[in-house]
């Protein structure tokens, strides 16, 4: 094995060699990805690059300081869900970040520091390799790669995961510090839409209330979870617009001019201007734009029909309409009664709603009672 490993020796020297550009381009990629698909990358690129069966990334909890299984390549869902949290300090990863240095095991067989080594052995690993992460002197956390072989971890595989360690923390911590630029705009951006409705007393509450609709639709219909956090992004901000329509307007009790109408319903492509700039929210622009899009195509601002329409727009289309029927409007002398919006909901399906949607919502609804 010795040979093995000596016969790759110039192999792992140019690899070395040509890693700083590697990442320094890769950083600057990644950099615009979300976090969770840096983990993916990280892990994948590792295992390639060391040759290992399987890789770890963990990653130091600000909060409760303990390290978590962040993503991971090569191993089963299974075995990963059974890998337990760690503290700093604790099993090979924990001494790994206390003693701040790369710590290896040759023979799982023989070594007691790895606290999880019989779910590791009985799924045939048997060395290990961990690396610890830091920026400026801060723990982020720690890579670690696995073999079913017996391995003798030359100086050169080490050297280039230390060399892997610095380009790994900075992309974290760019992206990082990126999805937090993203938080702070979003929160400005639904600050906006808040102080939006204490102009009109009777949509107040009504941006909680329609995203807490349209996400019980989405799991009602299965979205994955990313397409649910799309949903929840459209339905936070879907008016948004509004801040462009005069306060006579929005809290005209009588019939609206053709004008004012024209005014009103340019809101959802105002709200989609608005938001166009943010990189993260272009997924849920679609919805914010096409939310009062109706199934037969009579809808605005661009008279799309039927699958035409976004779905997450259809969604957010029935959750706006039954949270509007069942308010106080300056229109309507009465609010309807949550069995009247449904059954109001049920006689415009297949014209105003997607029948899809609208039956999961009403079943939704009358199932909770």
């Amino acid at each position: 094995m010795r040979k093995v490993n000596q016969g790759k020796r110039g192999e792992v020297v140019r690899i070395k060699e040509e890693l700083h550009d590697i990442f320094e381009v890769n950083c600057t990629l990644l950099s615009s990805l979300n976090l969770k698909k840096i983990f993916s990358l990280i892990s994948r690129f590792t295992c390639q690059l060391t040759q290992a069966d399987a890789c770890t990334l963990r990653l130091v909890d600000k909060e409760s300081k303990l390290l978590a299984v962040n993503s991971s390549y090569g191993f089963s869902e299974q075995l990963r869900k059974r890998l337990p949290v760690l503290r700093i300090g604790e099993s090979l990863c924990g001494q790994a970040i206390k003693l701040k240095k790369v710590l290896p095991v040759y023979d799982l067989r023989r070594d007691r520091r790895v606290k999880d080594a019989g779910l590791l052995k009985k799924e045939g690993y048997r060395s290990i390799l961990c690396l610890p992460i830091f920026l400026r002197q801060r723990a982020l956390g720690v890579l670690s790669v696995f073999y079913k072989q017996k391995q003798w971890f030359t100086k050169e595989i080490i050297e280039i995961l230390r060399i892997f360690a610095c380009p790994i923390a900075m992309a974290i911590e760019e992206t990082r510090h990126y999805e937090n630029i993203h938080k702070n705009y979003f929160d400005t951006m639904h600050a906006l839409v808040l102080a939006e409705e204490t102009r009109d007393p009777y949509t107040r509450g009504h941006t909680e209330r329609v995203t807490k609709y349209a996400i019980s639709i989405g799991r009602s219909l299965n979205l994955s979870l990313s397409e649910l956090e799309v949903l929840r992004y459209a339905g936070e901000v879907h008016d948004i617009g509004k801040i462009s329509i005069p306060d006579f307007i929005l809290g005209k009790p009588g019939k609206l001019t053709p004008a004012e109408r024209a005014m009103i319903e340019l809101h959802p492509v105002r709200g989609a201007e608005l938001l166009e700039p943010l990189e993260f929210l272009k997924p849920a622009l679609p919805a914010v734009r096409h939310h009062h899009e109706r199934y037969d195509g009579t809808g605005y601002p661009d008279g799309l029909e039927k699958e035409k329409i976004p779905l997450l727009a259809r969604i957010l289309a029935c959750a706006d309409a039954f949270d509007a029927m069942t308010s106080d409007r300056p229109y309507r002398r009465r609010k309807l009664t949550t069995e009247e919006a449904l059954a109001e909901i049920k006689n415009n399906v297949g014209s105003q709603f997607d029948p899809r949607v609208a039956h999961s919502f009403i079943h939704l609804l009358r199932s909770q009672k």
